[in-house]
């Protein structure tokens, strides 16, 4: 019986490696936009014509809005946890988190979502910087959850400025204008 055992033991790995060899799983090839899901922001995977999407500022300074545009698609889901983390306390950005706290007590969220389209410089200084940004945000469904009655909100392409300092030797968030 333990002889068994160790016969199965030894083969299982080789039969699981495999598997995975023969569905693409061990395959080293990039990842294309259209194998990406559009809330999830591939920035080192970007296309060759699109050279504006990052600027050259240090990449601390980028990451409040990264990270702004990933709360929003979570607070999406009815996580607001990490919205209200994303941006400095006294940031206007957060008012969006209340309002969603509100319709989630009646409806809830489908749909794809918000995807950072585009990230330009506007002024950029040792402790502050300003960012022209472009969001697009998916349709989305808005769902009753009493009787279903659904509503859809179209998509919308977003263009603010971004503010975000460095505070404490870290970048935040401070206001979207």
């Amino acid at each position: 019986m333990s002889l068994r055992r160790a016969l199965l033991i030894l083969t299982l790995p080789l039969l699981l490696s495999a598997c995975a060899r023969a569905h693409g799983a061990m395959e080293i090839s990039g990842v294309n936009s259209d194998q990406v899901n559009s809330d999830q922001v591939r920035l080192d995977q970007r296309e060759e014509n699109d050279l504006s999407l990052l600027p050259a500022v240090e990449p601390a300074a980028i990451e409040p809005i990264i990270n702004y545009v990933d709360s929003l698609n979570l607070a999406l889901g009815g996580d607001l946890s990490k919205l209200n983390q994303a941006a400095a306390a006294e940031c206007a950005c957060l008012d969006i988190s209340s309002r969603l706290a509100s319709l989630f007590t009646n409806a809830s969220l489908r749909g794809q979502g918000y995807k950072l389209i585009k990230v330009l410089i506007n002024s950029d200084r040792p402790d502050q910087k300003v960012f022209d940004v472009v969001i697009h945000r998916a349709a989305l469904t808005k769902i009753e959850k009493n009787g279903g009655q659904q509503q859809i909100w179209s998509g919308s392409e977003i263009s603010n400025q971004f503010v975000v300092a460095k505070r404490d030797g870290v970048w935040q968030l401070i206001q979207i204008r």
